[in-house]
């Protein structure tokens, strides 16, 4: 069984490109990891920290580790390790200051700090009552948590010793087994803060979660991060999971995003040895000058993945700012795109060639708005609890009024499908005063948007779990209503919070959410995750702009676009039948 498990994991490696296959009897610790002579020697102190926030209760050891040569006015790279104790031991399987010590005097990394944090510990209540370890919960937990408690509680730690860098470049987390999971974990929910990575033997199974990663991987714009990963082929099997399938699995989402990466393969087991031994190499590696990026794996014909969605090189870039709080964003059919300054001056237009006007200034509190086939501009406006429509001049025609209206599509015929979150219901306006309830009981409805076809309606949910689809009956009715577009769910928290949608020629649906913006393919599988161009959360979105292919997301009073490979269309023009992809 054994000798069949590591054949399947080198068909797997051969499918890798960025991988390194090593025996045990070629590892041994070599002179990198020696105190030598004549090297100068940093400076290690020990210390206590007992007064956690985000772990409460706890209480650890961790250490600082000061470069040779040490100047209290320069800035350094920091390095954080996960199990610090271990990693600092002189004759442990790390021995990281020993190693710091080699590679800084050959200058093949830079003078940094080091800040080896141990796992929490709640102390026992009876005197020599054993405590209780909060290592899995700090490490596997796959959310933000111990990111969070690197950054702030544990750096203005190593910052009262020495001045730290602020770029991500310049931090790299370490760990092995739960804490390479916690390693990666850290990195990826937070690359504005890490974007180094050193995971030995790590974590990626079922104990808390941390399975997913690669799938998440996949389905999620490329983050700028840099990853040395290192597993054995005799390592766990039990009942988190298989650890050299998980590790294997994860080096491949990396191959296939395009990530900037390195897996080694080694004979070993579920221990500290192989990755301590290789880590001079794997310091190298990580601190090299070299930041080619390799090419994510292109889009399988119909596959609507984000590699054939994203176009290299282009990012977002800031359309408009200063404003109070900016949504219902749209566009018209030459590509001019328009929105609402919600508590501000009404109704702004930006042009093709960029320049910003103001539309209407009497339109106050527009939290949805779309051009009809009429060429009047139909809008939510929350603020009158009215659906009112704009034609060129301003002139305004109230079309119903007492609605709690959020946002709104209008189709080839001129009629409106409405939400109203309040009331939880889904609404039909045929015409002025004409509206029938068409759908009730989502919890909190919010965007809405048509297919190319006019057939389907997909409708977020604020504060559910999934985008409901409906089929669009030729009376106006909605049947066959399932949330068939779940949100991406990690960690303990879904990453979403379903607000303005949008859909493209190809059937792709977008949706706007708390951590960017959720693509579906025409069926409600879900594609992946674009990031969102800020911090803050993604309200609206559009694809406007020349062609209709820039993708505009609105951030509280912030808006920003990007070239994508995707073109939007009109629901109020005549239905047609979706695109297909060009074969590659």
């Amino acid at each position: 069984m054994k000798t069949m498990r590591a054949c399947s994991v080198f068909a797997i490696l051969l499918l890798l490109v960025n991988f390194t296959l090593l025996a045990g009897e070629d590892l041994k610790h070599g002179p990198d990891s020696e105190e030598q002579p004549n090297v100068p020697k940093g400076v290690l102190s020990e210390h206590k920290f007992t007064e956690s926030k985000i772990f409460p209760g706890t209480s650890r050891s961790y250490w600082i580790y000061l470069p040779p040569n040490f100047n209290a006015e320069a800035e350094y790279p920091l390095m954080i390790f996960c199990d610090g104790g271990g990693v600092v031991k002189p004759k442990g399987d790390f021995r990281a200051p020993v190693v710091f010590d080699n590679l800084i005097a050959k200058k093949e990394i830079p003078p940094l700090v080091g800040l080896f944090i141990n796992p929490g510990e709640v102390p026992g209540v009876q005197p020599g009552s054993p405590g209780r370890s909060t290592r899995s919960f700090e490490y596997d937990t796959p959310d933000d948590t111990c990111a969070r408690f690197f950054i702030e509680e544990m750096i203005p730690l190593a910052a009262k010793h020495a001045k730290i860098s602020a770029k991500p470049e310049d931090r790299a987390v370490v760990g092995i087994s739960s804490g390479g999971i916690c390693a990666f974990n850290a990195a990826w929910h937070r690359p504005d803060a890490f974007r180094k990575v050193i995971s030995g033997i790590g974590s990626f199974t079922n104990i808390r979660g941390g399975v997913w990663f690669p799938a998440a991987i996949r389905k999620t714009e490329r983050k700028p991060i840099r990853v040395w990963m290192q597993e054995g082929s005799n390592d766990l099997d039990n009942v988190h999971g298989n650890w050299v399938f998980g590790n294997n699995d994860v080096a491949a989402a990396l191959k296939f995003a395009g990530y900037d990466y390195k897996y080694v393969l080694t004979d070993g087991g579920h221990g500290g040895k192989h990755p301590g031994i290789l880590f001079p190499d794997a310091l190298r590696w990580l601190w090299r000058k070299d930041d080619a990026l390799p090419a994510p794996t292109p889009e399988v014909p119909n596959d609507l993945a984000l590699s054939g969605l994203l176009i290299p090189g282009e990012n977002w870039t800031l359309v408009v700012e200063g404003k109070k709080f900016v949504d219902a964003a749209c566009s018209d059919a030459e590509g001019n795109f328009y929105f609402s300054d919600m508590n501000g001056d009404g109704l702004f237009k930006v042009a093709l060639d960029g320049t910003i006007s103001l539309f209407n200034g009497e339109a106050k509190g527009v939290s949805g708005m779309k051009f009809g086939p009429d060429g009047r501009l139909y809008a939510c406006v929350n603020r009158a609890k009215q659906i009112v429509a704009y034609d060129k001049d301003g002139k305004a025609e109230i079309l119903a009024s007492d609605v709690g209206c959020n946002d709104l599509v209008v189709n080839s015929k001129g009629h409106i499908y409405f939400t109203e979150t309040g009331k939880k219901q889904v609404v039909l306006c045929e015409g002025p005063g004409k509206l029938r309830v068409v759908d009730t009981g989502i919890q909190a409805p919010n965007g809405i948007t048509l297919a190319p076809n006019q057939e389907t309606l997909a409708v977020s949910d604020a504060a559910g779990s999934a985008v409901w689809a409906f089929r669009v009956e030729t009376d106006g009715n909605l049947s066959a209503k399932m949330p068939v577009m779940p949100y991406r769910q990690f960690g303990r928290f879904p990453e979403a919070k379903g607000d303005g949608m949008t859909c493209d020629t190809r059937g792709r649906w977008y949706v706007s959410t708390a951590t960017g913006i959720q693509v579906f393919d025409p069926n409600g599988r879900p594609v992946g995750l674009i990031l969102a161009p800020t911090e803050a959360p993604v309200t609206t979105i559009a694809l406007s702009g020349p062609d209709l292919s820039y993708l505009f997301a609105l951030t509280q009073g912030k808006i920003f676009k990007r070239k994508v490979n995707a073109k939007g269309f009109l629901a109020s023009l005549p239905p047609f039948q979706k695109e297909e992809g060009k074969k590659k």
